[in-house]
C-alpha cells in the first residue's frame, strides 16, 4: 500500500506549524521539546506541574511566565527566526505533526522542502458525526467554495456564511454563523441522524466545504478533534 503524503516547501511547512500552533492551543510538552532540538543550551526553559505554560529565559535574561497565546505566538516568532536548516526542518515537522517527515527536493521545481507522510490511507470514517457536531473551524470556506455555492443556488448553506475584510482589504470568509446573528453555531445545521445512533450523515455531501472534505488532514488532527477514523476496528 502506497502511503499517502503531501511536499511542503520550507515556507509552507514552517506556516503549517505555526498553524498547528494556533490552532491546538499552547502544547507545553512539545514546546520543550522543541525548544532543546532548536535551541539546545541557548534558551533555558521549565514546566509548572499542573499549568500550561513555561517559565522561559534567553541567554542571561530572568525567566518569565508564558501561557496560552502569549507562548504560541513566542513559539511561531523564535522558530520563523531560526532560519532551520532541511534537515532541523524535518526534525521539527516530525514532532509536530507525529507523522514521518524527510526532506526533499520538489521533483518538478527543484525547491527545498518537507515530505510529510499523513498516513490517511488508514483512515476511515466512522460517521460518528464528531467533527460536524462539535464545530472547531469557521475561517476555513475559501472563495472557491462560495462560488460553487452560487452556481449551485444554494442560498440555504450561503445564508449561515459571513464575511470580513482584512487590513489589507481582501474579503475573507467565515462560516457556520447562525443567519441574523454574529454567533458560531455549534452543531452543522446539516448534520443528520443516520440509519443508527452512533451514525450521522451528511446531508450536502456533494457541495460541502473544502475544509468539511478535506478532514481530517493527518493522524494527528484526528487525534486532537476527537476523530476517531485511525481506531482499529
Amino acid at each position: 500500500m502506497t502511503r499517502e503524503g503531501i511536499f511542503l516547501t520550507s515556507q509552507e511547512a514552517l506556516r503549517a506549524v505555526r498553524l498547528d500552533f494556533r490552532g491546538y492551543g499552547a502544547q507545553p510538552m512539545l514546546f520543550c521539546e522543541i525548544l532543546r532540538m532548536v535551541f539546545g543550551p541557548d534558551r533555558l526553559y521549565q514546566r509548572e506541574p499542573g499549568k500550561e505554560g513555561l517559565w522561559i529565559a534567553e541567554g542571561l535574561q530572568r525567566m518569565r511566565w508564558l501561557e496560552g497565546s502569549e507562548l504560541i505566538e513566542y513559539m511561531c516568532t523564535i522558530l520563523n527566526e531560526a532560519e532551520l536548516p532541511p534537515d532541523r526542518l524535518a526534525a521539527l515537522c516530525r514532532l509536530v505533526f507525529q507523522a514521518p517527515c524527510r526532506p526533499e527536493d520538489h521533483s518538478e521545481t527543484g525547491r527545498a522542502g518537507i515530505r510529510v507522510q499523513t498516513d490517511m490511507e488508514a483512515f476511515a470514517c466512522r460517521q460518528c458525526g464528531q467533527c460536524c457536531r462539535s464545530l472547531a473551524y469557521h475561517d476555513g470556506i475559501t472563495a472557491q467554495d462560495v462560488a460553487k455555492l452560487k452556481e449551485c443556488g444554494r442560498l440555504d448553506i450561503l445564508e449561515w456564511v459571513g464575511q470580513t475584510q482584512t487590513a489589507e482589504g481582501q474579503t475573507v470568509y467565515r462560516i457556520w454563523i447562525t443567519p441574523g446573528s454574529n454567533q458560531f453555531a455549534v452543531l452543522c445545521p446539516f448534520l443528520k441522524s443516520g440509519p443508527s445512533p452512533e451514525r450521522w450523515l451528511c446531508s450536502i455531501h456533494d457541495v460541502k466545504p473544502t475544509i468539511c472534505r478535506n478532514y481530517p488532514v493527518s493522524r494527528k488532527h484526528a487525534l486532537m478533534t476527537g476523530c476517531p477514523g485511525f481506531d482499529t476496528i
